[in-house]
């Protein structure tokens, strides 16, 4: 039995998959085995898995055809009998020491699930993962912890795929599964993961690198619809373990951190519908029973401003104005403020 298992899916990413694929090859750490799932592909990446799978043992791939994500995974999950888990995206480079460190640190703790900072090459505008991790490491001065010990630091944690770790035995042991017809199944699984682990741990360093940006694979309005369907699952899960009137307040962070970051990347032709489902679904949240204590004031500065943005628009023509504005007024701010800056470095010069 091998010690990790990676779970790779793969669906047309012949133009990187190799880079993915290498960065395991030649990880310093070398008990392990690379499960691929082609579901469907119509470039080159189904030949590409037969060329490595030929040259290197470790290597296996089977070939779907329209299964999806998540059926994949937890069907592969059901079946390995690795000790710990990795499930990648192709889109993932590891660095050569990746898996040994990680190895290392879930052997020290016996922790059931552990997480890193990312190195997203092609974007800094909505995933600088440094400041949330080290607020973590600033709040929490031991190797171990729970959901508890995060407090509202549990949120500032990326819930996406790829920078997480876990012990295969506590995943089978909860019947922690992905969910199907969702856009980020990654982000459930890793709320139910997180909140059912006894053992957590973490290392503030970067061990990936996300070279490509996921893309939107699904451009239809029932899937974008679906984006909300993610969301109450979550709350469902804090609702499950009676956490829910503890951590409300940070929902709607939540819910508008996943629009932000979902309306950046929707085809333009989806934004206006996207826009007019998460309006009616903010106003009904904010005006039902659970949420009647839930205060504005616990929101960033940034996401209050969206908030207020969303609501007074009527459209999304008027939504894009106030955005546009509000960026334009920060950057002039930014423009006053260095300006002030130089002068008064003139005067100390003077």
């Amino acid at each position: 039995m091998v010690e990790i298992s990676i779970l790779l899916y793969v669906h047309n990413c012949g133009s990187f998959l190799k880079d993915s694929l290498d960065s395991l090859i030649n990880q310093s750490f070398q008990d392990f085995e690379i499960f691929c799932i082609d579901d469907d592909s119509d470039d080159n990446s189904l030949e590409i898995l037969r060329e490595y799978s030929k040259n290197h043992a470790r290597i296996r791939y089977i070939s779907i055809n329209h299964f999806g994500f998540s059926k994949a995974m937890n069907q592969v999950m059901t079946s390995t009998e690795a000790k710990y888990i990795y499930i990648m995206k192709p889109s993932v480079c590891l660095k050569f020491n990746s898996l040994e460190i990680l190895f290392k640190q879930a052997e020290k703790t016996n922790a059931d699930m552990i997480f890193t900072d990312i190195n997203y090459q092609y974007d800094t505008l909505y995933y600088n993962k440094s400041d949330s991790l080290n607020q973590i490491q600033q709040n929490i001065n031991k190797n171990i912890f729970d959901y508890k010990d995060l407090n509202d630091l549990l949120f500032a944690i990326d819930p996406s795929l790829e920078n997480k770790f876990y012990r295969l035995d506590f995943i089978k042991k909860h019947g922690i599964k992905f969910f199907d017809g969702l856009i980020y199944p990654e982000y459930s699984f890793f709320y139910n993961s997180l909140l059912l682990a006894n053992k957590v741990s973490f290392l503030n360093e970067f061990l990936f690198e996300y070279i490509k940006p996921f893309e939107f694979l699904k451009k239809d309005e029932i899937k974008i619809e679906n984006i909300f369907k993610e969301y109450n699952l979550i709350l469902n899960m804090f609702r499950k373990l009676g956490e829910f009137d503890n951590y409300k307040n940070n929902f709607l962070e939540l819910k508008l951190s996943f629009f932000l970051r979902e309306y950046s990347r929707i085809p333009e032709d989806y934004q206006e519908y996207f826009f007019n489902i998460l309006k009616s679904d903010l106003i009904g949240e904010f005006l039902s029973d659970e949420f009647e204590d839930t205060s504005l004031e616990f929101l960033s500065k940034f996401n209050r401003k969206l908030f207020e943005q969303i609501i007074i628009s009527d459209n999304i023509y008027e939504f894009k104005l106030l955005r546009k504005n509000l960026f334009m007024t920060m950057e002039f701010n930014k423009i006053i403020d260095r300006k002030a800056f130089l002068k008064s470095i003139g005067k100390v010069m003077d």
